[in-house]
């Protein structure tokens, strides 16, 4: 039953009851009303034939009263409400009083007359000749007294009628904001959030509207929110699991189902000791202990079993799922990430530096081992070689007269002598070149692009050093000298070139100073594939030496043909490594 009717029921209970008193109080004022009426009427009428019978005694015979009292009363006729008979001295009627012809015809209900007629009494007057009997009739009061009730029925009628129309339509009016309320409560529970009520005239539904209003904004940002969440849980990288405080899995992501290989219809609501190993058993309880007692789990390294067995290496955060209006707790989020190969490649980092260092200190000793041998070529067999050369030559000058055959001999000795020195200082450049110890990189690279001139004419050497790089150290110097080195080798053997350039730059950096090496040559370019050029021994020496020193190396194809080699080294440490030695 709706609103409208319901207060329009209310008014017409109220308005038949308010009818219902008005009735009571009119049908007892009508019966007060027709018993004074009556009575009063019989007072005046008794008095009236009181007084008749009494002149009529007085003044007629005996024999001539009866014919006066009957004229007197057909003269009289009908008092209203009462009927006069006269009887003679034999009970016989000689007279009673016409019928009324007021509202002739016409009689209330018979209900009504019982609730409003009064009782009365027959009034009998003796007279010489008979009796006069009153009867009191009183109908026709009765009736008036209906009709007024009638008249008071039919305006409550109409006024109950004209309420009952004038309040449904001022309550529809009044009620129209209902409707519009209803109407957004209903697409609000459809899932249209985004409904917002008008402006209304009436204060207490403007109060209404202000309240729906802004809790359909907290809503809509609570739920937009929520799916925002959703959203970050169902599309996040990292597995999140939540559990309830039984230990069971309440929630499983995607990322959760594809990292342990259990669909969420699966998993959920089974315990999470599924995915545990049974050696983490005690560690996983650690854990939610911790969380229960609202502490956080940050950035634990740890193994979980995925579906088919496997262990998988895992980086864990927790935190304690809590009820946000008791802040109690009411379960744990975990978050994982599979770090097997990032453990992987942690382990092939170290294995990388390990090498690297190997690596390094296996060059180092290589110098080492090449300085010492170019020391004692110069020293031993170089000394040996000259003292050799000087012997023959004195043999040629003291046999040059007389003996002509030894002459020759001796100085077939010095030539061989001279070209084994020079094999020997050849060698010895090679395995070490003096001036790097004695000089410095510039003029020990200047020396090499001389000899290398000399040794290969047909190749237009240039060499450009820029910035100072005297005190870079040995580690350093060294590194330059047998890349730039291995990188002549490579032109000479291989690129057919007219000419090669050499460029050695000190640069400032953002990172501190670095020092750029880089040896370019016109000839025919890179013929091999990359995957078999980067097996070839000089070309991983020359990667391992810069990456040693924490530098970079590129092999590169310029626009216009050939090679470039493009090696960038660090001097932030080396610097100060160079001074140390320069001072020392």
């Amino acid at each position: 039953m709706s609103f409208r009717v319901r207060i329009n029921l209310l008014i017409t209970v109220l308005t038949a009851l308010f009818a219902a008193a008005m009735l009571k109080i009119v049908i007892d004022d009508a019966r007060r009303s027709i018993r004074e009426e009556m009575e009063g009427s019989n007072r005046v009428t008794l008095q009236l034939l009181s007084t008749v019978i009494r002149d009529a005694q007085i003044v007629a015979k005996p024999e001539d009263g009866e014919r006066v009292l009957l004229g007197f009363l057909r003269e009289l006729g009908r008092v209203r409400a009462h009927e006069i008979q006269l009887f003679d001295a034999e009970d016989k009627l000689l007279y009673g009083s016409p019928p009324s012809v007021y509202k002739v015809g016409r009689s209330a209900p018979e209900w009504f007359v019982r609730l409003v007629k009064p009782e009365m009494p027959v009034i009998n007057l003796p007279v010489h000749t008979g009796t006069i009997t009153v009867l009191v009739d009183p109908s026709r009061s009765v009736v008036d007294a209906w009709d007024d009730l009638q008249n008071l029925l039919l305006l409550i009628a109409i006024f109950l009628v004209a309420v009952n129309v004038l309040v449904f339509f001022l309550i529809g009016w009044s009620l129209r904001p209902v409707s519009l309320i209803l109407e957004g409560l209903r697409r609000m529970e459809k899932g249209e959030h985004h409904v917002r009520l008008p402006r209304m005239q009436t204060p207490e539904f403007e109060a209404i509207r202000h309240t729906f209003n802004g809790m359909a904004d907290a809503l809509e940002k609570s739920l937009a929110e929520n799916r925002r969440l959703a959203l970050v849980a169902q599309q996040s990288g990292d597995a999140i699991v939540i559990l309830d405080l039984e230990g069971r899995v309440s929630f499983w992501n995607p990322a959760a189902e594809r990292l342990f290989g259990f669909p969420a219809a699966e998993i959920v609501g089974e315990p999470a000791r599924l995915i545990v190993p049974h050696a983490l058993v005690k560690e996983a309880e650690e854990h939610s202990a911790a969380l229960r007692a609202r502490r956080t789990v940050d950035h634990v390294e740890t193994r979980r079993r995925g579906r088919d067995g496997r262990s998988i290496d895992v980086a864990m955060s927790a935190a304690p799922l809590t009820d946000p209006a008791t802040d109690d707790v009411m379960g744990e989020i975990y978050s994982m990430r599979d770090i097997t190969e990032l453990k992987r490649a942690r382990e092939a980092e170290v294995e990388l530096a390990q090498n690297r260092r190997l690596t390094q200190l296996i060059q180092s000793s290589l110098e080492e081992e090449r300085r010492t041998i170019a020391r004692e070529l110069h020293d031993e067999l170089g000394q040996c070689i000259t003292a050799v050369r000087t012997i023959g030559t004195v043999i040629a000058q003291q046999t040059e007269q007389n003996q002509p055959e030894v002459h020759r001999s001796a100085r077939t000795i010095v030539d061989v002598a001279g070209r084994i020195y020079d094999s020997v200082h050849g060698i010895i450049r090679q395995l070490r070149p003096t001036a790097l110890d004695h000089l410095g990189l510039r003029e020990t690279l200047e020396e090499a692009v001389a000899q290398w001139r000399l040794l290969h004419p047909s190749l237009a050497f240039e060499l450009a050093v820029d910035g100072d790089v005297q005190a870079l150290g040995e580690t350093v110097n060294i590194t330059v000298y047998r890349i730039v080195q291995e990188c002549i080798n490579n032109v000479v053997k291989h690129a057919r070139a007219h000419r090669v350039s050499v460029e050695v730059t000190r640069e400032p950096g953002a990172g501190g100073e670095t020092l750029s090496v880089r040896v370019r040559d016109d000839g025919q370019g890179l013929v091999e594939p990359e995957a078999v050029r980067a097996t070839r021994f000089g070309v991983l020496g020359m990667r391992e030496r810069a990456e040693a020193l924490g530098g970079t190396f590129d092999l590169l194809t310029p626009e216009g043909g050939g090679v470039e080699v493009k090696v960038t080294l660090p001097l932030a440490e080396r610097s100060a490594e160079g001074t140390r030695r320069t001072g020392e």
